[in-house]
């Protein structure tokens, strides 16, 4: 991103109003090529959404019986949210466009962290009603996914509107708790870059989801760390208030801290507006 701050002014300009999306859409990656039993499905979404919502599967009368393994699309009902599809793909997704955007997950930060190979996927897609909170409703779908990968003994997540792939050990670990905090870490993906003078850049990547805009932060280098802590809190409170923060109005974790809040255009696209922060 220094690259690009060098190359491309960003000029100041306003929050952004962001339209709310009508759908939401994943990819389970899968070891099998097999559909999850609809009893365990349910099972492992009950644990995930922790009371807040419930989903039934819908049987296709019209269609010769099928044990759970040989079927390849479900339609489920998130109650209280809307519809949902789940359509088996016998094959890995095309192109190692999963394993490519594994590095923008955090879940890739770990020493050592790898993802698995996969052999199928589930391409997962949730149609909310109009009216229902776009936060709520990808809360929901977050427990969906967290259920399809617990009943399937998944590898993991590709979440294409984030760039991000995550392992199953870290989605599940994310999605255990029924709060945006740790869920936040799953909705998006993070790009890192060098600045100048001893600075770093995190880029978040997915908020959109959520018509929210997405954070662009420049720290010290020697302080990436905790600033990505930061980073990830920043978001879960935009999320929370379910509004950005105003351009000129200032955050901080303390009473004497005031840091500037400015919107730019994005480094990594300049049609997009990002809201800056310089620790």
């Amino acid at each position: 991103m220094g690259l690009f701050s060098k190359l491309f002014p960003f000029g100041k300009c306003e929050a952004p109003l962001l339209e709310k999306p009508n759908h939401f859409l994943a990819f389970v990656l899968l070891r099998f090529d097999e559909f999850p039993a609809s009893d365990t499905i349910i099972a492992a979404f009950a644990k995930y959404a922790q009371g807040h919502h419930t989903i039934s599967i819908a049987a296709d009368e019209n269609a010769a019986p099928a044990s759970d393994a040989e079927k390849d699309v479900v339609m489920m009902t998130v109650e209280g949210i809307g519809t949902a599809f789940v359509a088996l793909m016998p094959r890995p997704i095309p192109h190692g466009e999963a394993e490519a955007a594994f590095p923008m997950s955090i879940s890739s930060f770990a020493e050592n962290n790898r993802l698995e190979d996969h052999r199928a996927h589930l391409v997962v897609s949730l149609m909310p009603e109009a009216e229902i909170d776009v936060v709520e409703s990808m809360m929901a779908f977050t427990s969906l996914l967290a259920a399809l990968v617990d009943a399937a003994q998944a590898v993991g997540v590709y979440f294409g509107n984030a760039r991000a792939t995550h392992t199953k050990e870290f989605f599940l670990t994310m999605a255990e708790e029924y709060d945006v905090s740790p869920r936040i870490l799953l909705w998006n993906g993070v790009s890192r870059s060098p600045e100048a003078n001893g600075k770093m850049s995190f880029l978040s990547h997915g908020m959109h989801q959520i018509a929210l805009p997405d954070l662009y932060l420049i720290c010290d280098e020697r302080d990436a760390g905790e600033a990505m802590g930061r980073m990830f809190d920043l978001l879960a409170y935009i999320a929370s208030r379910r509004q950005a923060i105003p351009a000129g109005d200032t955050i901080g974790a303390t009473a004497e801290e005031k840091i500037r809040v400015q919107y730019v255009k994005s480094p990594a696209d300049p049609k997009q507006i990002v809201w800056k922060v310089e620790m």
